[in-house]
């Protein structure tokens, strides 16, 4: 590994299966842009990383345990402590990263100064099935994040400069991309999503269990305070109700629903794919 990385991949890895975690890892490692770290945050789950990384015999693997369970967010900064690259670049445990990812990122947030974070579209994955394409170009100014146009957290890659003029990430459970960026917009930072698709987001139905109203108590802290912070009126508020309702809809309903728009969106994909 280089001793002055460009790039630091910055993960955190907790009870991810195996094979998934496998995937994910090996997308990163087998990428046409080279000059990167690849800092694995260690959260005490049930896989134990130094002993599983050692099959890759990659010295950009930089694996660091916490002495227990501490959670994203603490995990996410203990990472960019750490880190020697001047960019960020996100990724989760079951996502895979297209080989040009870093290459297309880096190129443009480059030769796009003017933004410190730049995201790309993604493509959905739902049981292992690709179910649509997320992600609006352009560029993410308050209106769009308080309303929900959002960058897709694991497909950015970040200024860290700017992320530590912040102070990182904030302690908002489950929503500490939404919160980034919205210190990011209060300081003067901008942020813009590229319409290239860059990488595989697993977002299985089983995940919407975790959305209910009662685990979203962090999420709605989160928007309350920034909405006030950032001038967002009704449009602000307007989301936080939304994010209310969908909290107390049955999660039996929610995945019906998922399951019957798989099929149609798995047809757009096929066609958008090659956009």
């Amino acid at each position: 590994m280089t001793n002055n990385p460009i790039v630091s991949v910055i993960m955190s890895e907790f009870n991810t299966e195996p094979e998934k975690l496998d995937i994910s890892i090996q997308s990163i490692l087998d990428q046409t842009f080279t000059n990167f770290e690849f800092i694995i945050i260690d959260d005490c789950g049930s896989n134990d990383l130094f002993e599983f990384t050692k099959k890759y015999n990659d010295s950009r693997i930089i694996v660091l345990r916490n002495k227990k369970n501490r959670g994203l967010v603490y995990s996410l900064n203990k990472a960019i402590s750490h880190s020697k690259g001047g960019y960020l670049l996100r990724m989760d445990t079951d996502d895979y990263a297209f080989p040009n990812r870093i290459s297309v990122l880096y190129e443009f947030i480059k030769n796009h100064p003017q933004f410190s974070v730049v995201s790309s579209r993604v493509v959905k994955v739902q049981n292992g099935e690709d179910a649509g394409i997320l992600g609006k170009t352009g560029e993410k100014k308050t209106s769009n994040i308080l309303s929900g146009d959002v960058p897709i957290h694991p497909s950015c890659i970040l200024e860290k400069r700017a992320v530590q003029y912040v102070g990182g990430y904030k302690e908002f459970k489950r929503a500490e991309d939404f919160a980034l960026w919205c210190e990011l917009l209060l300081h003067g930072f901008r942020i813009y999503n590229i319409k290239d698709k860059l990488l595989k987001y697993t977002v299985d139905i089983e995940d919407y269990s975790k959305r209910k109203l009662a685990n979203r108590k962090g999420e709605l802290q989160a928007r309350f305070y920034y909405n006030k912070k950032l001038h967002g009126g009704k449009i602000g508020y307007f989301r936080i109700i939304k994010s209310v309702i969908a909290g107390v809809i049955p999660v039996s309903f929610i995945k019906f629903y998922r399951k019957k728009t798989i099929l149609k969106n798995k047809k757009n994909t096929s066609n958008d794919i090659n956009d």
